[in-house]
């Protein structure tokens, strides 16, 4: 069944409504254009109309004569004849009364009769009556045209308010379509557990949009009921009744089919004998409280998959489904199977992202006790025989300590990138950044000979922060300043008070990156094009210092300084002071 369609207005347009008669002598050929206006009737029977009122009077006139002799008012009878054809067939007709009155009533009832008086005063009456008669037909039939104007008028401004009526129906229905389905919209956005979500909307579908909602979604090769929900605990049982008695096209064939076919179903406004085949008969009778009315059964999809189904139920008193409903229905089934298809696809994302974080994390430990064994037997031959070794030997040992150092420094960020992406952040305690900054900066090797400048207010409030959060990155932060920066130049290392908590920023004097890559480089393994080849490095410093800043819940940005360099600041927020409880 389909959405009755809504009346289009019509197209005719509407002449405007007369004024006031203005009878100038300028305008008196406008006025007899006005009077003598002709009449569109329908012909024949028009004049057949005037014969026959004229015939009628003239049967009232003769039994007016049987009855009180000669006193009948035989030119009023026929005067009135001459009206009712100007009124009911137009001028024309009533012309034609007017004449056959005169006609009939001098050779009938004037004079002598039987016989046509031709007497000087019957004439002059008669003459008289056909004046009088033809002004009665042309403002008569003027009259008629005029009330049929009005009528055409009125029935037209009629249709174009039912029209008016049927479009602001169809505008309500379109604004609560919008309304419900926006409702759905929050319902299933509200999380990506489908478990919370899909009750949540079967909720809200009743009873605004129907009786009943069921939601199946499949399991294999079968489904399970995962929401529900009803208007009524009596609308309950009935559901489940309907469930219980497998009809032959019944609500759970059809459910199956929508869920393992994707085939729709739509029992709107039926006959009893076709619900009664559909539904059966329960308790309380034909048409009793609680009778199932309407039904859609609509698959859950998105594309071409098929997730399940979901039936919607009207009972009686309420009204029956209309073919609007079922393609709400079928929008409320693709949303469905949309927020279902993201859930999984999110839930598929969060077992692949946990999955590296933990081969990360797991690498990151096998590989450290290999580096550690290359660094300290470096660090060995170095100290015991290293006054022994020629250049050849002596340069191939300070690549065997940088780059295990650099690999060293690569397995510690991936390792506190894991226990970032794994919230395995120790709890945030309060730390002094005036104290713990200038320390941290007094132990570490900025390396390329460049000189730490560190300078801050000693004053700044307390931050919630990890300590080795802070350690690892303020060390990434001067690593690749120095990295970046020119030999020998300085890196400044400040700290201040914002709103939000205390700001600490790491600058050099390096060639800086582009405008539009400021955010890029918080990304992982993001290398500047402008850079990459001049220094080594796998992008990883800085996202490494992203992540861990936002999982101690401040934020971190970069800036370019006037004179050349990057400047990159972080923000740690203000630990919350203790709250005073007066116990007066």
């Amino acid at each position: 069944m389909t959405a009755p369609q809504a009346g289009q207005p019509s197209g005719e347009r509407l002449s405007a409504v007369p004024g006031p008669l203005v009878v100038p002598p300028q305008r008196l050929q406008g006025l007899l254009r006005w009077v003598a206006e002709r009449d569109q009737p329908q012909r024949a029977r028009g004049y057949a109309l005037a014969v026959a009122t004229v015939a009628a009077a003239a049967g009232l006139r003769a039994a007016l004569d049987l009855a009180v002799g000669g006193l009948a008012p035989t030119l009023f009878i026929f005067l009135g004849a001459v009206a009712a054809a100007a009124i009911f067939a137009g001028a024309g007709p009533a012309l034609v009364a007017a004449t056959l009155s005169v006609l009939i009533a001098n050779y009938f009832f004037i004079g002598e009769r039987t016989g046509f008086d031709l007497a000087a005063g019957d004439l002059v009456a008669g003459a008289a009556f056909l004046i009088e008669g033809g002004l009665f037909a042309l403002f008569g039939g003027r009259l008629r045209s005029l009330l049929r104007r009005q009528l055409n008028r009125e029935a037209a401004i009629a249709g174009l308010y039912q029209a008016a009526v049927r479009s602001e129906h169809e505008l309500r229905r379109a604004n609560y379509s919008l309304q419900l389905l926006a409702d759905a919209g929050l319902a299933l956005n509200a999380s990506l557990d489908p478990s919370e979500t899909l009750p949540a909307l079967a909720r809200r579908l009743v009873p605004e949009f129907a009786g009943a909602c069921l939601v199946d979604l499949r399991d294999g090769r079968t489904t399970r009921r995962v929401a529900e929900a009803f208007e009524t605990p009596e609308v309950s049982d009935v559901v489940a009744g309907l469930l219980a008695v497998d009809l032959s096209g019944g609500l759970p064939h059809a459910m199956s089919a929508a869920a393992n076919d994707g085939v729709a179903w739509f029992v709107g406004a039926a006959e009893p004998a076709t619900l009664r085949r559909l539904f059966g008969l329960l308790p309380g009778g034909e048409g009793g409280p609680c009778q199932p009315r309407s039904a859609i059964v609509v698959p859950v999809e998105s594309g071409r998959q098929v997730f399940g189904a979901m039936a919607f139920l009207r009972f009686a008193p309420s009204a029956p489904f209309h073919g609007a409903d079922l393609v709400i229905a079928r929008q409320l089934g693709t949303r469905v199977g949309l927020a279902i298809e993201n859930a999984r696809l999110y839930a598929d994302a969060r077992r692949a992202n946990d999955a590296k974080d933990e081969f990360l994390g797991v690498m990151s430990h096998e590989l450290r006790t290999p580096v550690t064994v290359i660094q300290g037997g470096v660090r060995y031959l170095r100290d015991h025989h290293g006054s022994r070794l020629d250049p050849a030997a002596d340069a191939v040992l300070a690549d065997l300590e940088r780059e295990s150092l650099r690999l060293a420094r690569m397995l510690q960020d991936l390792l506190a990138l894991s226990r970032a992406e794994l919230d395995a952040l120790a709890t945030s305690e309060p730390v002094l950044l005036q104290r713990l900054i200038p320390r941290l900066c007094a132990g570490l090797d900025p390396g390329n000979s460049c000189r730490l400048e560190v300078r801050g207010d000693e004053t700044l409030p307390p931050v919630s922060a990890d300590p080795v959060a802070v350690e690892h990155i303020l060390r990434n932060l001067v690593h690749n300043a120095a990295r970046y920066g020119p030999p020998g130049g300085p890196i400044e290392v400040s700290l201040h008070e914002v709103p939000d908590g205390v700001a600490v920023t790491v600058a050099d004097r390096g060639p800086g990156v582009a405008p539009d890559e400021l955010n890029r480089i918080f990304e992982r393994f993001y290398r500047s094009p402008a850079t990459a080849q001049n220094t080594t490095g796998a992008g990883l410093g800085l996202a490494v210092c992203r992540r861990l800043v936002e999982a101690m819940g401040g934020t971190i940005t970069a800036g370019l300084r006037e004179g050349g360099g990057l400047a990159v600041t972080f923000v740690l927020p203000r630990f919350p002071e203790p709250e005073v409880h007066d116990d007066l």
